[in-house]
């Protein structure tokens, strides 16, 4: 079974879409995928669709039955940030994006929904896509492993 993960880290200025397509097979998890979508938008929603539009560009080329976003987890502190709105509205579109190819499974869930999702602990789940990825794709590895059977 071959599973997309998404996960978008705010970053100065724009946030960074990372991706990682993963495949569970008899001998084990293997990455066959990474990739980073950069924008150069400066506002919010502009942002996010030029990152939906540069998702959408790759996904012909991917193969998955299933994908995963990592969202950011609901802050203790109610937050006014623009960091927090750039990742808030590029993970809405990047989800639009992933609903419109057909026959996928999608979720979005933070860290602890995933972790839930895929019957295991939080803190296994993340050594887990520690070992899979750099550090870089970690969050992304993390989403698509919570997918796999």
């Amino acid at each position: 079974m071959r599973t997309l993960g998404v996960s978008v880290e705010p970053s100065a200025g724009s946030p960074k879409v990372h991706v990682v397509t993963v495949e569970s097979s008899q001998t084990g998890t293997i990455v066959l995928d990474t990739f980073t979508l950069k924008t150069t938008e400066t506002e919010p929603g502009a942002q996010a669709v030029n990152l939906a539009r540069l998702l959408h560009g790759r996904l012909p080329g991917l193969s998955f039955e299933s994908a995963a976003i990592k969202t950011a987890g609901a802050s203790p502190v109610a937050r006014r940030n623009r960091a927090t709105f750039q990742r808030a509205h590029a993970e809405g579109a990047l989800l639009y994006v992933l609903h419109e190819v057909p026959d996928v499974c999608v979720e979005a869930r933070d860290a602890l929904g995933l972790a839930t999702l895929a019957g295991k602990k939080k803190a296994d789940l993340e050594t887990e896509a520690a070992g899979l990825t750099g550090s870089r794709y970690r969050e992304a590895a993390y989403a698509a492993l919570a997918l796999l059977p």
